[in-house]
């Protein structure tokens, strides 16, 4: 088992979380991509190793269960998910004060190849807050997803 993914499901048992054998498989799968995470991507997957069909419900659940953990960031704007920056973080325990405001954070989205790139910017993010609940918007989700070119494709 990768240390990460024992890592994710201490996590998770400590919380009380059920990890179903399905639940499990969709990790495995969500552990070896990279970029922006979508359904069919891992739908395809569940169906190569299942001897029946996987309907896309059932890849969908189990994500958004993910997703409530905090393991995989549900981002509608790019109609997918990306692995959570604090998930693949091995710090002992030394930087959780880091990880307080989980799920406020800046995501960059490389729209040539789809490498995703997530920000934690603690101030910025904290002022943009402070400036929307001064304007009485409530907001619904707390993902600032940016569009672009990454590095690797501007420089080729």
């Amino acid at each position: 088992m990768f240390p990460m993914k024992a890592k994710i499901l201490a996590e998770c048992k400590a919380k009380g979380a059920q990890i179903t054998p399905l639940r499990e498989q969709v990790l495995d799968i969500v552990l070896q991509l990279e970029g922006v995470i979508k359904a069919y991507t891992v739908l395809a997957q569940m169906q190569r190793v299942s001897s029946s069909v996987v309907a896309p419900p059932t890849a969908y659940r189990a994500l958004d269960f993910w997703a409530d953990l905090g393991v995989l960031h549900k981002i509608p704007a790019v109609n997918g998910y990306i692995l959570c920056n604090h998930v693949k973080h091995e710090c002992a325990g030394h930087c959780e004060h880091e990880h307080a405001a989980h799920g406020s954070s800046f995501i960059l989205v490389c729209a040539e190849c789809g490498a995703v790139d997530e920000q934690g910017l603690t101030a910025e993010w904290s002022a943009l807050q402070a400036a929307v609940r001064q304007s009485g918007f409530v907001l619904q989700e707390e993902h600032v997803v940016l569009t672009g070119v990454c590095g690797k494709c501007a420089a080729k």
